[in-house]
């Protein structure tokens, strides 16, 4: 084999090397950009392209809901979050996980599909997120730990906190 011969078999290696790393960060791209961010105010999520945010009616919280991909994530935002404080070993797995730079909690249950997967971050002595999901299947569940991930605090509560209906004055009979 000639020196040029060789030349040309790395350049050729080497394009070949080229367009196979473009189309590997293209895909990722394409992939990492299908998601997109949820606003909750004083938090966001990231989640695939189709998740909603829904925010619902509190006692004495900021709650609501992210959907999508058959996977419901509750969230209850105040002093009183406390669903994942309910979860127990030997059911449970827990472990400690810093979100967003701050120290929180994840909850996944030993046998997916039975239990809670969710996570508990301490804001202040006032404030914590609780946002987790039951009974999810094993697919929906790393979904979900990809989500927690992209939690990221900072920002205002909502303008308007949707508060519990207000029943109607009863009339009184004379």
């Amino acid at each position: 084999m000639t020196v040029w011969q060789e030349f040309r078999d790395a350049a050729r290696f080497g394009v070949f090397l080229t367009l196979l790393l473009a189309a590997a960060l293209t895909l990722a791209q394409t992939n990492l950009g299908t998601w997109h961010k949820l606003d909750a105010g004083p938090f966001s999520i990231s989640a695939p392209s189709g998740w909603e945010f829904h925010q619902l009616t509190g006692v004495d919280s900021y709650v609501g809901e992210f959907v999508g991909d058959g996977v419901t994530l509750t969230f209850d935002f105040g002093r009183y979050s406390t669903e994942l404080r309910r979860v127990k070993k030997p059911a449970s797995i827990l472990t400690g996980k810093s979100i967003d730079g701050r120290n929180g909690k994840l909850v996944r249950p030993r046998n997916p599909g039975n239990g809670i997967t969710g996570v508990l971050v301490r804001l202040d002595k006032h404030n914590a997120l609780c946002l987790w999901a039951k009974d999810l299947s094993v697919e929906q569940q790393a979904l979900a730990l990809k989500i927690f991930d992209t939690l990221r605090f900072g920002g205002p509560m909502p303008a308007s906190i949707i508060p519990v209906p207000v029943p109607p004055p009863t009339k009184t009979a004379n």
